[in-house]
């Protein structure tokens, strides 16, 4: 079951706050002027940190993980990486993301307190025609919380 996020607009604002905090200040994310196509387009790695926001609501209403919160309702979860993150099509300023994610059933581990899933995700830049952003497959840890 393959679900869509809503839309996020990545602003000028924000690539200049990334590229503040990284210290990536090259011409084509911060100085539109100077961009080589007349607009600055977003860091690979600011539009894989959106990943977890935009996928977020959309794991916990799947099946496995749907189960996993009804019988441990007091529960926290870590993010425990992203693996094959590739970037395909760049993210221009002020442009329109969104993302697809499904739990991938191969990736599924039952440990009793803790559930660890593998959620495929592919973020999309909106548009007349949608272009594939970013692919990676990101886990994460459902866990019992600590008291």
């Amino acid at each position: 079951m393959t679900l869509r996020s809503d839309t996020v607009t990545v602003t000028q604002a924000v690539i200049d706050a990334f590229a503040e905090i990284t210290g990536d200040r090259q011409d084509i994310h911060v100085h539109p002027d100077r961009a080589a196509a007349g607009s600055t387009i977003a860091h690979g790695m600011l539009v894989a940190s959106l990943i977890p926001a935009l996928v977020a609501d959309l794991v916990d209403v799947t099946p496995p993980v749907r189960d996993f919160l009804a019988q441990h309702p007091n529960h926290e979860v870590i993010n425990l990486g992203l693996s094959r993150l590739a970037f395909a099509f760049p993210v221009p300023a002020d442009g329109r993301i969104y993302a697809d994610a499904a739990v991938s059933d191969r990736n599924i581990d039952h440990g009793g307190d803790t559930l660890d899933v593998g959620v495929d995700v592919t973020v999309w830049v909106e548009g007349p025609r949608p272009r594939l952003a970013a692919s990676t497959l990101m886990k994460l840890r459902y866990r019992e919380a600590s008291p």
